[in-house]
């Protein structure tokens, strides 16, 4: 009993401590007939803003802060808050319209009527936003939310001389962040979607049109409502598939008015997980490194690849990546050979699953699909091979595609060196480009108009020898022939579920590989 009586006494005297401690309701600091200005100066030299529940180093930012500004209010007059200061309050108190989970700033607050307690928190949630925004707000070796904290007193000086003349703050906030336009353009999308705005947590369980398509479509319904797609009453056929083509078009589904596979998950997901996924891919933004003059950007959910040079976007092309189970890999290379008529020599993984229960039915479907057989080099005939003897899942030869038009590479191929075997080429399957989900591959990411793509990258290549027509003379002549680069051009392959385009128009595309679920858990992880 000993060691409880002894935390029984420290909690009485912890508990003593505090209430002594407290700041009586009758201090000048709540004396509204003081200038506010002075209200501030007392506040911060007894400690009010730790009762606030504000730690300490803020406080100390805080007192530094308002020193150097001679106590002078910044959201309030000495009676209420200002126009900016209602603002500012609206946006603290739903912090994702600027890109920041909305739990992010939890106070106790004790005197949250009081002007000073306003004035003082929304200073501080300033300037956690502020760093927020600056280095973001994961700690990805933790799983969890960083500490709050401040940035640099000077840079909180320099914004601070602007809140009033804000025009946008939605452009102002984004601003504040990663310097990619990819990210401002999401940032004011975000603002522009949410801000005075709350969002449902409500999820939908669609069952398979297939299998009862009338709960399908009311369960979508329910959906669309929720999300603000329909009114909350029956409305006609004609307005619901307008609503949902609607909602498609905003998930980066094709609009055909049909609730297929991805479409059902999209309405599945709750309208507060979509913003959440919004702030995820702000976060990824913060991550990245600022990109060189020239490079290729791939971003796996949208399907796409980009070229760029001196920040100016030159090219687009539709990509076909990774299946589920075949997942193309986030990475950073450089790509320093273009390939014309490559040949495919065909990865384990495909020769021992895919490869050899065709080769135990037929040998000739090596034949059949421009295949040659190896064994230590050596070219050897499959009618040769004892297939039934070879266990499966197993594959002791080699196999290479010859090239030509068949070939799954295609006729162009770009080469990067990278641990996990992949590269950017050409397919044969072209119809998959229209496709609105296009995970297709192995691995590799399928690029539609490769030639254009290699074109580009010639003509600014400063190579005398390999002009783009002679690319066009290898092709004509179907010549297999590597091109070495002689200035290597650097390619990224990236994983953000959320775009906006240059009228920063939101898109949330399909999180295909399920990868945004565990990093939005760690919003909430505190």
């Amino acid at each position: 009993m000993k060691p409880l009586y002894w935390n029984l006494i420290l909690f009485i005297a912890l508990a003593i401590t505090s209430c002594a401690e407290k700041i009586p309701d009758t201090d000048p600091i709540f004396d509204d007939k003081q200038p506010l200005k002075t209200r501030i100066k007392l506040a911060l030299e007894k400690g009010y803003i730790k009762e606030l529940g504000v730690d300490a180093t803020t406080a100390e930012s805080l007192k530094a802060f308002y020193r150097e500004r001679g106590y002078r209010p910044l959201w309030a007059n000495d009676s209420l808050l200002t126009e900016t200061g209602k603002t500012m309050q609206q946006i603290v108190s739903q912090p994702y319209c600027i890109g920041v989970p909305g739990n992010r700033w939890k106070h106790q607050v004790v005197k949250q009527k009081e002007l000073i307690a306003k004035e003082l928190l929304l200073t501080a949630q300033f300037g956690f936003a502020v760093n927020d925004l600056k280095t973001g707000f994961l700690d990805t070796a933790a799983k969890s939310l960083k500490p709050c904290s401040w940035p640099d007193i000077l840079t909180i000086q320099t914004l601070s001389k602007q809140v009033d003349t804000v025009q946008n703050w939605g452009h102002w906030f984004a601003g504040m962040g990663s310097p990619h336009d990819d990210y401002k353009r999401i940032a004011r999308g975000l603002f522009d979607y949410s801000f005075g705005k709350t969002f449902s947590e409500k999820t939908f369980k669609l069952p398979n049109i297939k299998e009862d398509s009338a709960g399908c479509y009311e369960q979508g319904r329910l959906s669309l409502i929720d999300k603000g797609y329909l009114p909350n009453e029956q409305v006609d056929d004609s307005i619901f598939l307008n609503a949902l083509s609607a909602f498609q078009l905003d998930n980066g589904l094709k609009t055909d008015g049909v609730i297929g596979t991805y479409t059902r998950k999209a309405l599945e997901e709750s309208a507060q997980a979509k913003v959440d996924r919004i702030l995820l891919s702000l976060e990824r933004w913060r991550w990245r490194e600022a990109f060189p003059a020239r490079y290729v950007w791939i971003n796996i959910p949208e399907y796409m690849l980009r070229i760029y040079y001196n920040d100016t976007l030159y090219s687009m092309h539709n990509v076909v990546v990774g299946k589920i189970d075949t997942k193309t890999p986030q990475l950073k290379s450089r790509i320093r050979t273009i390939v014309s008529y490559p040949y495919w020599t065909i990865p384990y993984s495909i020769t021992s699953k895919e490869i050899l229960p065709e080769a135990k039915r037929n040998a000739g479907y090596f034949a059949r699909n421009h295949y040659k057989l190896y064994k230590n080099s050596e070219e050897i005939d499959p009618f040769s091979v004892n297939w039934t003897r070879i266990k499966d899942k197993t594959f002791p030869y080699k196999v290479i595609q010859d090239p030509g038009t068949h070939n799954s590479l295609g006729i162009i191929k770009f080469e990067f060196s990278n641990p996990y075997g992949v590269y950017v080429h050409d397919t044969p399957s072209k119809s998959l480009f229209r496709n609105d989900v296009r995970s297709y591959s192995h691995g590799c990411i399928r690029c539609q108009l490769p030639d254009s793509l290699a074109r580009f990258i010639l003509r600014r290549d400063e190579q005398r020898f390999m002009p783009p027509d002679s690319l066009d003379s290898m092709l004509y002549r179907q010549e297999h022939r590597k091109i070495q680069l002689k200035h290597p051009i650097d390619i990224q392959v990236d994983y953000i579920t959320v775009t906006a385009d240059a009228t920063n128009r939101l898109t949330i595309h399909p999180d295909i590989y399920g990868r945004d679920a565990a990093y939005v858990a760690w919003f909430y992880s505190n």
